[in-house]
């Protein structure tokens, strides 16, 4: 089953939603209380990571070691509708962005290429990454799961495909990470300024975040912020990129 194909094509169709959704999102309404509503909407994404090779290896714990070689050294990331967002992140920000928190781990479904029907993809639950940039090795400790959800529509596809085990050594493989619990943002404020830098006045806004950037931004797009201020406070106050959830 060539897997490593369906992730190149679905990344494809990821990037054609992102796009088409580029229209719409200019089209988001300027009111103060639509750009609050705006924060943390429950968008769900789904995570994609590949190599060259690996292992899956039982440790001491009855668990697993999960260890991807020449690993491609970014994480593509996509969502579900209506959000339609796509793009590329470092692998040690996206590591660290993610956090993969003990007390709620992830799920992913691991996919080799080379395998039998029955032992080429198998579910798991993933704790502890370790990325070495020097050689191109990712490491997890895995744990296989029988009862599993995935939040994202595209891993749900992807999920009725799973094997009970894989190979303890493979070729080219993929991990697809599921949607973790969403990362919260503070509703915060903009900044209204004159181009003396002096303050107009404040706007209340919904933080988002944002996996483009790893960090908390406003949830909409400067154009409607630069429009707000001036209706509130006057045509010589705009907005200038200072906002509360970035700190």
């Amino acid at each position: 089953m060539k897997w490593i194909l369906f992730v190149s094509l679905i990344c494809c169709l990821a990037w054609i939603n992102a796009v088409s959704g580029v229209g719409e999102a200019a089209n988001d309404t300027s009111t103060a209380d639509a750009m609050k509503a705006t924060a943390n909407e429950a968008t769900t994404y789904i995570f994609l990571q590949e190599g060259a090779g690996g292992s899956f290896i039982k440790n001491e714990s009855g668990n697993y070691t999960l260890t991807i070689t020449g690993v491609v050294p970014y994480t593509v990331f996509f969502s579900d509708r209506p959000a339609r967002d796509a793009g590329f992140i470092g692998m040690d920000q996206f590591l660290n962005g993610f956090g993969f928190d003990l007390n709620s781990p992830p799920n992913a479904l691991v996919m080799i290429e080379e395998g039998s029907e029955d032992s080429d993809a198998i579910v798991v639950e993933l704790t502890s990454p370790q990325y070495n940039t020097t050689d191109g090795t990712l490491i997890y400790t895995a744990k296989i799961l029988d009862d599993y959800i995935f939040q994202s529509e595209w891993a749900r596809d992807l999920i009725s495909k799973a094997d009970k085990a894989i190979p303890e050594s493979f070729g080219h493989v993929a991990i697809v990470i599921d949607n973790k619990a969403k990362l919260s943002c503070a509703d915060s404020t903009v900044s209204c300024q004159k181009v003396d830098n002096s303050i107009c006045g404040y706007i209340d806004t919904g933080c988002c975040w944002s996996w483009h950037h790893v960090h908390c931004q406003p949830c909409h797009d400067a154009e409607t912020y630069d429009s707000e201020c001036k209706a509130k406070y006057g045509s010589d106050c705009g907005y200038y990129g200072t906002s509360g959830c970035f700190d």
